[in-house]
């Protein structure tokens, strides 16, 4: 019984002694409070991704560039599937699925804060003819974790800029 009412604590004390912490939002550099996104398709999942991100990391999205705010400008952005390997029957059977963006930030004068960066994601997986109906919904939760894997990575960049500020 004594155990029961004391396991709960000593989780908590095994995982505080491991460094685990629950993850925050990241911590944007003082010259990305006011943001501006320069993105190709502005309805785009990495669009409305970063849009949602970036305000709960402190940032205000602003309509247009002007005084006093940054640009973060996405220059490259494609998702793209490739066959990896081919069954006997002439029938893909993986496939990688791979993310690229390429970015930069810029402050309101046009000087780089952040030079162009590059990331690449990718996620393989196989293809079982016999649950084909399994696949299209495979392949959307794939792409929706590449998305947000994407945006993810966006913030930690932009986050480490802000730590270059310190």
């Amino acid at each position: 019984m004594i155990l029961h009412r004391l396991l709960p604590f000593l989780f908590a004390a095994v995982l505080a002694g491991c460094g685990f912490h629950l993850r925050k939002e990241a911590s944007l550099p003082a010259s990305m409070q006011r943001v501006h996104i320069e993105i190709a398709d502005a309805s785009s999942e990495l669009a409305r991704g970063l849009a949602k991100a970036l305000p709960r990391s402190g940032a205000q999205l602003v309509e247009q560039a002007g005084p006093g705010v940054a640009t973060l400008k996405i220059s490259s952005n494609a998702l793209n599937t490739e066959v990896l390997s081919v069954g006997g029957n002439a029938r893909a059977t993986e496939y990688a699925m791979r993310y690229h963006v390429e970015f930069e930030v810029n402050d309101a004068a046009g000087t780089a804060l952040l030079p162009r960066q590059t990331i690449d994601l990718s996620r393989d997986f196989t293809f079982d003819a016999s649950q084909a109906l399994g696949v299209s919904a495979e392949t959307d939760l794939l792409r929706e974790e590449l998305q947000r894997d994407m945006v993810a990575n966006i913030l930690r960049r932009l986050q480490v800029l802000g730590q270059g500020e310190h």
